[in-house]
């Protein structure tokens, strides 16, 4: 196998080799940190040499900017893979035929699984305070998946914006019902300045995981979420919700 095969290889397995070594490693220094511990250690699953080895494939994988490539060829020659699209039939044919070039043997089998199929969306603003007479403001949207359908006729209600969850519990279902939930919670590009984008992107994306069900709860018939990341475009963010 050539070396750049190899380091392939390294990309593809060491992250799941790596998290069982991390596992591992919690597992064993539980086991003789705590003097209240049970007395029955935890047995070593990889040896010493193993958990080394490990380790080398994880600094060779975070060398190599195969990953990124191939995420950038997902992404951009693919594009978005909704389960039981074409897109992500197209995908599973990549990644296999990724693994047979770098000598792995590849088994795929056919399966059940839900489909969602995205409609047109469009929204506007159509009464707003400081409003020209016979305007309105379009919004620039994108349902998320696997959303309910609005009424053919489309919906028409309030908005009522809350910072967060808290927020939105501390209102009456009175003043919930009926109308139309935005939660107002910005990404935080601070946070992402300092490195950690993965929290900040955490933080924020529990309003598009969660927000709809939670203003379900109150009476709410619909739900709007700000775009989560980091940018100044004006592209809105989608992706499953709970």
């Amino acid at each position: 196998m050539s070396e750049l095969n190899q380091l392939r290889v390294v990309f593809l397995l060491s992250l799941s080799l790596f998290l069982c070594a991390e596992r591992v490693g919690a597992q064993q220094t539980a086991g003789t940190s705590s003097p209240t511990a049970s007395p029955s250690s935890t047995p070593a699953v990889f040896s010493a040499q193993t958990l080394a080895e490990l380790k080398r494939l994880q600094q060779a994988a975070l060398t190599s900017d195969y990953a990124y490539r191939q995420v950038a060829h997902l992404s951009n020659n693919i594009g978005p893979r909704l389960t039981g699209s074409a897109q992500a039939a197209k995908a599973v044919e990549y990644v296999a035929s990724e693994l047979k070039v770098i000598g792995c043997v590849v088994q795929l089998e056919k399966v059940t699984v839900p489909h969602w199929v995205r409609g047109e969306e469009t929204a506007a603003l159509v009464q707003f305070p400081g409003q020209a007479v016979n305007t309105t403001q379009k919004i620039v949207l994108c349902a998320l998946g696997p959303s309910v359908a609005t009424p053919p006729n489309g919906i028409e209600a309030e908005v009522i914006v809350v910072r967060n969850f808290d927020e939105l519990k501390s209102l009456s279902r009175e003043k919930v019902a009926g109308k139309i939930v935005l939660f107002n919670y910005p990404f935080d590009k601070q946070m992402a300045a300092e490195g950690r984008g993965g929290e900040a992107y955490g933080e924020a994306v529990v309003y598009r995981s969660n927000g709809p069900v939670a203003a379900a709860r109150q009476g709410a018939i619909a739900c709007l979420i700000r775009s989560v990341g980091g940018a100044d475009y004006r592209l809105p963010h989608t992706g499953e919700t709970d």
